[in-house]
């Protein structure tokens, strides 16, 4: 892991609100598992299309994880996912940490909701116990900074240069490491939504230096990366006009009725935004 020190251009501004030590890190904008678990969209690690966030946080900013690893909670709380509490071990050091965190009575002290990202909430409350289990690997979790870079070494990169996790079968675009950090430490971005580096550095995942700073052309994004667009410029035409449900249409043209949803909110921005949004790709 290494830093290294960047001008930082202060427009557009970043939402990541910072994080602390001794404090939990849980945004209310990721969806919860039923084991209270935040989890985040991981198509690329072809798997069921989400991962845990701690074990994502912990793949992007500890180190590769391998089989039989278990990425483990210091201040007992599964909801959080702040990498100054989170270390990978096993069993006997699992054990040990719920151990701790039963026996050591009241668990939590204050709790601070910070606004994070338009409405969006970050809770980080005060853990009264933290493990001080010792990490497997020797690699540290050493902060963010708003005046330096945070890079490291152990992420597949990308023909664009973006880093990646390892066995990525998505293009940068959609899964680039960057776009996971946003997603977890500044708010939700959608798959048209450009992540942007303030500092420069495609290689940053300093939160501090990644904004939103527009939204691609949905029509030219899938042309480019939807493969399920397969319908025909007449056939979007007829979606559009159509009071059909989206259920329906699918059935009539052979596709998923998510790319029925697609193509209608592509009409209804391009309609309110003035752009075209009409190329797709067609049968051969």
């Amino acid at each position: 892991m290494q830093f290294s020190p960047s001008n930082i251009d202060t427009r557009p501004h970043s939402s990541f609100v910072g994080i602390h030590q001794e404090l939990c890190f849980s945004p209310s904008w990721l969806h919860r598992a039923s084991k209270g678990y935040a989890s985040i969209g991981a198509k690329e690690l072809g798997k069921a299309g989400t991962a845990p966030a701690h074990r994502m946080v912990a793949m992007l900013l500890l180190g590769q994880l391998f089989p039989g690893d278990s990425v483990l909670h210091r201040c007992g709380n599964r909801k959080c996912h702040n990498p100054y509490h989170l270390y990978i071990g096993g069993d006997a050091e699992n054990k040990r940490d719920a151990k701790l965190h039963r026996t050591s009575g009241q668990l939590w002290g204050n709790l601070y909701q910070t606004c994070g990202f338009g409405t969006h909430i970050v809770e980080m409350q005060q853990p009264l116990v933290l493990s001080t289990e010792t990490c497997r690997r020797s690699l540290k979790f050493k902060g963010f900074t708003p005046c330096a870079c945070f890079h490291v070494d152990w992420l597949a990169a990308t023909t664009d240069g973006y880093p990646q996790l390892h066995g990525h079968q998505l293009p940068a675009d959609i899964a680039g490491a960057h776009r996971k950090i946003h997603q977890l430490f500044c708010g939700p971005i959608d798959r048209y939504d450009i992540v942007g580096h303030r500092c420069g550095d495609p290689t940053c995942l300093n939160p501090y230096h990644l904004a939103i700073v527009g939204r691609a052309d949905i029509g030219e994004w899938n042309l480019k990366y939807d493969k399920r667009f397969k319908l025909t410029p007449a056939d979007h035409a007829r979606i559009a006009l159509s009071t059909a449900t989206n259920a329906q249409l699918a059935a009539d043209f052979g596709v998923h009725p998510q790319t029925i949803q697609s193509y209608r909110l592509s009409g209804r921005n391009g309609r309110q935004t003035g752009r075209n949004y009409s190329r797709v790709r067609t049968t051969t």
